[in-house]
């Protein structure tokens, strides 16, 4: 198997693709000389940069300009290439979005001669290290017209660059990976293949579900929450491991795809036939997800059904801290917006009765909702999570709100009713405008002036 070292390195830890991301300015006149790429990274004030080398020559004729560099960020030491690149090569066409990018900004895009690649291996802490990228390439180019990674293939909006750029908090780790779903129709059914792009840099294989055929929205959500999992903490091989609970665990493991194609029928999307050439991006390291029931290896659709009943997933403590961090850190943003367009102002009723049941807010009006960390008996240490819609907020961030679904664990607490918490509990909040649903990574597109 030509992956073998490949998955015997990832699982000793010492195989960490290089990240590669580039960003394209705003201004067809900017300036990309080494001499100003140089100046703008000396004088940021997230990260130090220790050593900047231009090379005299460049590798290939398609570089403008090749330079190394050494950062140091957080008391962590990363080496980076930065390369000045011209378009020429490039087509933003064949990449997809991963958040809302205005027209005016793929224009300007499209008629820039040059842009910046920046690829550099992270270090310990993934989340950190994107972060860092971001922040290079921010430094670099304050004014940019988009980003592009192409680890995940996608296109990030040079607004949201900006806003997580000059954050202390990193984004979520949805951005370091896409997941990509690819079907068939045969007959009645209709037949899915998830996998994702992007993990490699962060030291794991990717993941995928091979032969889905129901429960498809339920298993993307699974596959979603595990790489959350293995974007901190990756499984190894066959090893079970539980991401959640529906009443009992959830328990997962993964087989390299090779293996896994062995027990399936030779003609599913996802096979050997899907994995052939050179260059073939799918022939990489790739986990297939099983579910594990009684010790055997069997299709995760077998939690399709209790997935769909409202589960609890597992959150790391670091990504609780990091969501509840970014949440108080853009609460200002949601008040502004909940002030602007409180939908309680004209004692409206509530917009939505049951968030995770078939209820949807009034197309034509506003919803705020907060996610808050409750005590369990009183105790800090463990909290559940639960769904609020907000009716009021005062001048101390104190919110009068009203429990959204039912909790597992705080049977005093119950659905519809109203209760009043500090803001200080907030995990996570979200807004449902007329034509858009805003959260903490996507607040930048609410015009707040």
């Amino acid at each position: 198997m030509i992956n073998d070292k490949k998955y015997e390195l990832l699982a000793d830890g010492e195989s960490k693709m290089a990240s590669v991301m580039g960003i394209l300015p705003n201004d067809k006149g900017a300036d990309l000389s080494p001499s100003q790429i140089e100046y703008s990274l000396r004088n940021n004030k997230d990260f130090s940069l220790k050593s900047f080398r231009l090379s005299d020559e460049c590798e290939s004729e398609n570089i403008t300009h090749s330079m190394a560099i050494e950062l140091i960020y957080r008391d962590e030491t990363y080496f980076a290439d930065v390369l000045v690149v011209p378009t020429q090569q490039l087509n933003i066409k064949d990449f997809g979005f991963a958040n809302n990018i205005d027209q005016e900004s793929l224009k300007s895009a499209k008629v820039q001669n040059e842009y910046i690649e920046v690829s550099m291996n992270f270090g310990n802490d993934n989340l950190e290290s994107f972060h860092l990228q971001l922040k290079v390439l921010h430094a670099i180019v304050p004014e940019a017209s988009v980003v592009i990674d192409f680890m995940s293939f996608r296109l990030l909006s040079a607004k949201w660059l900006k806003m997580t750029a000059e954050s202390k908090i990193p984004p979520s780790p949805d951005y370091l990976y896409t997941s990509h779903g690819v079907y068939d129709k045969i007959g009645d059914k209709t037949y899915y293949w998830l996998h994702t792009h992007g993990l490699q840099r962060c030291g794991s294989v990717e993941l995928e579900m091979l032969n889905i055929t129901q429960g498809v929205e339920e298993m993307n959500t699974l596959l979603n929450m595990t790489v959350k999992k293995f974007i901190s903490d990756p499984a190894l091989e066959r090893e079970r491991f539980t991401i959640g609970y529906d009443g009992m665990g959830i328990n997962l493991c993964w087989l390299r795809w090779e293996e896994a194609l062995k027990e399936m029928p030779s003609n599913i999307l996802g096979s050997m036939n899907d994995r052939k050439g050179e260059d073939n991006i799918h022939a990489n390291a790739s986990g297939v997800i099983f579910a594990v029931e009684d010790g055997n290896m069997v299709s995760p659709e077998i939690y399709a059904k209790t997935l769909a009943d409202n589960p609890i997933y597992y959150i790391s403590n670091e990504e609780t801290f990091r969501m509840s961090a970014l949440a108080m850190e853009r609460f200002g943003l949601f008040k502004s917006a909940f002030e602007k367009e409180n939908p309680w102002k004209n004692n409206n009723k509530s917009l939505i009765k049951k968030l995770f049941k078939s209820d949807k807010p009034d197309k034509s009006e506003w919803a705020f909702l907060v996610k808050l960390g409750i005590p369990i008996d009183g105790d800090d240490e463990n909290k559940e999570h639960l769904w609020f819609e907000v009716s009021s907020i005062d001048e101390h961030d104190n919110m009068e709100v009203k429990l959204l679904n039912s909790p597992y664990w705080i049977p005093e607490l119950k659905e519809g009713k109203k209760y009043n918490y500090p803001s200080s509990l907030l995990t996570d909040w979200v807004i449902y405008g007329p034509d858009s649903t805003y959260t903490t990574d996507t607040i930048y597109q609410l015009d707040l002036s």
